[in-house]
């Protein structure tokens, strides 16, 4: 059984050069700061080109140049490196799924179903990613489970049970999901043999209740400090501690979702002195108004020493 994802894994951010307050062509010369930030807060791997990363907003070159760039500079951080290669054409998937497994710092593949041409069954999803499967070689594979985004509505369940029959050889879940259930499914499926993300930022403390080891997130990316002290309070049985703790992550993750999360998001890095660029259009970006305001909201919240968002700059 190949080696698990513990602890936090962040979501990084695309780096796009500024065009008008929107992100033009990538900025990979950003990526090793990008890279040693994570790694000096507390992050143990990244998950390249999922929502965060806007990974639909790239090109098939485009991916490939960013899985090269980070195949580099995450290891040379001590960082291990998951790169997410699903989308709507299956062939791109599995081509891209070729190419990151042959980069000696791709350690594991996530995938995403396709969902323009929503799959009708589980086992059509459960198909779907036994393509890209196919093309990962001895990477470890994860089926990237966000209905949030794709629409899909099969449970944990019987999408356990497809790719059992599908996709036996793959390794774990990032389950985006809210609803822990789905998490105790896929937990258990299998006879345990899924490694299970935590996707969603906001519901940590209760996956950690229910198993889970490691967290995939966007919010890692600046607050790393305060979800290691939720894992910590969790794992030495401060309960309430870790429920103050999770309260704090959601006013703040609230209150950057005001503003426009992405664009807030890449504008919490700035403060911290990691330059990212604003998001891709169709995300809006934030403007000298909106950015200042925002710095007014962070500063405002009472985090008590348990994040990092920067002071205005």
């Amino acid at each position: 059984m190949k080696k698990p994802f513990h602890g936090l894994v962040a979501a990084p951010h695309t780096p796009f050069v500024d065009q008008n307050g929107q992100g033009g062509a990538m900025d990979l010369e950003a990526i090793p700061a990008q890279a040693g930030h994570l790694a000096g807060d507390g992050v143990s791997a990244v998950f390249v080109a999922g929502a965060t990363g806007e990974g639909a907003s790239l090109g098939v070159d485009e991916k490939r140049d960013l899985f090269e760039a980070w195949s580099e500079a995450g290891p040379a951080a001590g960082l291990r490196v998951i790169t997410q290669v699903g989308g709507e054409s299956l062939r791109e998937a599995a081509g891209l799924a070729e190419f990151a497994a042959g980069l000696a710092g791709v350690e594991a593949l996530g995938a995403i179903s396709p969902c323009f041409y929503r799959p009708a069954t589980a086992e059509l999803v459960a198909r779907s990613l036994a393509e890209i499967a196919a093309a990962a070689g001895d990477r470890s594979l994860y089926y990237y489970d966000i209905p949030a985004l794709t629409g899909l509505p099969f449970s944990g369940r019987e999408l356990a049970l497809a790719f059992g029959e599908h996709v036996p050889g793959l390794r774990g879940i990032k389950c985006s999901r809210f609803e822990g259930w789905h998490v105790q499914d896929y937990l258990g499926a299998h006879d345990g043999a899924y490694d299970v993300l935590c996707g969603t930022d906001e519901a940590l403390l209760s996956a950690l209740s229910l198993g889970v080891k490691g967290a995939v997130g966007s919010t890692y990316n600046f607050a790393a400090p305060l979800f290691n002290r939720i894992i910590t309070a969790h794992d030495q049985g401060e309960s309430e501690r870790a429920r103050e703790l999770q309260q704090v992550s959601i006013d703040l993750v609230q209150t950057l979702a005001s503003f426009g999360y992405m664009a807030a998001a890449r504008h919490t890095m700035a403060r911290l002195g990691v330059h990212i660029g604003p998001p891709r259009l169709p995300i809006g970006g934030l403007n000298a108004d909106g950015c200042s305001r925002l710095d007014a909201a962070l500063d405002a919240l009472d985090l008590e020493g348990s994040v990092r968002v920067g002071a205005a700059r």
